[in-house]
């Protein structure tokens, strides 16, 4: 049996009680292709979402989820249920992520919104008409996409999976198989590398 790439033809089945997690996989080892595709269903979301954090882009993100689950489904018979099949599947999107951004060696980290960008971005309130906003917005997403190109590719995954998925550096390290304390001075060094970046940028 073959896993289609179009997630769209996965459907739910009827069920008065969800199936625990362990059952679908089981089940799916088995050959009840209906089990993945819960799975699936359960999961293509969160996928979709870190992936995008970290590629930014809405077709490349469908394309690594896609991809994810089509690896976990050929792979199945390794997952040894050490860590949660959730956290399994993130690893696997975050690695082909990674792999993604190496290969187009792009950087495109803002939203239209610049949602969980606070942190960094502390500006005074707005009063300024709608265009003039949206211009002095379009020039801050440039600046720190600028600034983030000076961080490394290891502290650009760890800051994007921060910001851009408010994953906790605990979160973090469990997915990428590093110590949370690694993970911090990582997150540490970013932002103080993009705060440098963008005070260049403020006084100019």
């Amino acid at each position: 049996m073959t896993v289609s790439c179009n997630l769209a033809v996965f459907r739910l089945t009827d069920a008065t009680e969800p199936p625990n997690e362990r059952e679908l996989i089981d089940r799916t080892l088995a050959g009840d292709g209906d089990a993945f595709a819960l799975l699936v269903e359960r999961f293509q979301r969160k996928i979709f979402r870190v992936a995008f954090a970290i590629v930014r882009n809405d077709g490349d993100a469908d394309t690594i989820a896609q991809d994810t689950f089509i690896q976990a489904y050929t792979h199945l018979s390794r997952f040894e249920h050490r860590s949660g099949f959730e956290t399994w599947l993130t690893r696997i999107a975050i690695n082909k992520s990674r792999d993604h951004l190496r290969r187009r060696r792009f950087v495109s980290i803002f939203t239209q919104n610049e949602e969980g960008t606070e942190e960094l971005l502390i500006e005074p309130v707005d009063e300024r008409p709608d265009a003039e906003r949206q211009v002095h917005s379009h020039q801050i997403r440039n600046a720190v996409t600028r600034a983030e190109r000076s961080l490394s590719a290891q502290q650009k995954v760890i800051f994007r999976l921060r910001h851009y998925e408010d994953m906790s550096a605990e979160e973090i390290s469990d997915h990428l198989g590093l110590q949370s304390a690694t993970v911090r001075v990582h997150l540490f060094r970013a932002i103080q590398k993009i705060r440098k970046e963008l005070a260049s940028w403020r006084q100019s």
